[in-house]
């Protein structure tokens, strides 16, 4: 089958390694064409700026995606943002293909949303959170509306054993933009008034930084470092290999998809968000971990100091069950999120659409 997917990515995000690995998974199956603005995984891909707004450049996109669509023979279109859902609903109906829509957070509610909800065939909601909102917000029959998770590939991300130095290296992982950007400051704002007691770490920012805030940051962890000391923090911009990174390091702070991969080689991680903080990732929360992308879709959202500071602690401090934690928390992404059980989830409900 002839698969396109349609991304507005400015910058590296979930919703591209998403769709890596599915291509990954159905290699030699599917043919898989690639449309976004930008992409960043080496991928041969058709730029078109689908980020634009609907008028007039949407009106615009659509045109040019379903002349895509017709000359490379595409079957199904699978869209990944709001507006390349925009975009695909159209592009579809004008060449005559299925469209399946992945919403990987809850969609913005307004009058245009809703009038034209443009969710596809079938729609996949990565998270409980997300399912619900789709249902209730947008009146999505539930018949429509599949839950299948984030899938990554377990083979690239393999439990090692690490002796843990006197300072742990401890990664805080995601794009500093948006949602993530607040919840960044939050957790400097944190680390400011409680790190003096606790455990002394090495704090490293991996994640790609806007350059309108590359100086202001600079500036602001140079200040941070000296209130901080013996403990550091320091950015390392965006990383191609975060296996190798996450490998040699200690512990991690993230959500999404990251937090699944470093859960997924046996690190500890406290999960926090978008939503919030829910705390080092362990089987009490795991629950509310799954139903909201480990922390990015918290409702309302969470983000206690209290909490953090907890969690921190946790991660830092020696743990007579560390190895026990790991291995459970392998055990979930491999019950969860592996890709070959989600890609084989998604086949199939190409092939309903299709149909």
């Amino acid at each position: 089958m002839k698969v396109l997917f349609l991304l507005s990515s400015l910058e590296p995000a979930g919703s591209e390694t998403y769709c890596q690995s599915l291509a990954e998974a159905w290699q030699g199956k599917h043919e898989v064409f690639w449309i976004s603005d930008r992409l960043h995984g080496g991928q041969t891909y058709q730029s078109m700026p689908i980020h634009r707004k609907a008028f007039p450049f949407g009106l615009l996109n659509t045109w040019r995606v379903a002349a895509f669509v017709r000359r490379h023979g595409i079957q199904v279109i699978h869209s990944h943002s709001r507006r390349a859902h925009w975009v695909g609903a159209q592009a579809a109906s004008l060449a005559g293909a299925a469209h399946v829509t992945t919403v990987h957070q809850p969609l913005p509610v307004h009058f245009f949303s809703k009038l034209f909800p443009c969710l596809g065939d079938q729609t996949i909601a990565i998270d409980e959170v997300v399912a619900q909102h789709v249902r209730q917000r947008f009146k999505r029959p539930a018949d429509r509306v599949h839950l299948i998770r984030n899938g990554i590939n377990l083979a690239q991300y393999v439990p090692s054993a690490r002796q843990v130095p006197n300072i742990k290296n401890v990664l805080l992982i995601g794009r500093l933009t948006g949602g993530r950007w607040r919840a960044f400051q939050f957790f400097l704002d944190v680390l400011e008034r409680t790190a003096r007691g606790l455990p002394p770490a090495h704090y490293k920012i991996v994640g790609l930084i806007p350059d309108e805030r590359r100086e202001a940051l600079i500036h602001q962890l140079s200040i941070l470092n000296s209130k901080i000391a013996p403990s550091k923090i320091e950015t390392l911009g965006f990383i191609n290999d975060l296996p190798g990174l996450i490998r040699n390091s200690d512990a991690m702070i993230a959500a999404g998809r990251s937090a699944l991969e470093c859960l997924a080689q046996g690190r500890p991680v406290v999960l926090m968000g978008e939503g919030g903080v829910l705390g080092l990732c362990r089987p009490d929360i795991w629950t509310t971990a799954l139903q909201t992308n480990l922390g990015d879709h918290l409702v309302p959202a969470d983000f206690s100091a209290a909490k953090l500071e907890a969690g921190l602690r946790e991660l830092l401090s020696p743990r007579s069950d560390q190895l026990e934690l790991n291995r459970w928390a392998r055990t979930q992404v491999e019950k969860y999120f592996d890709i070959q059980s989600v890609a084989a989830q998604i086949d199939a409900l190409y092939r309903r659409a299709f149909r």
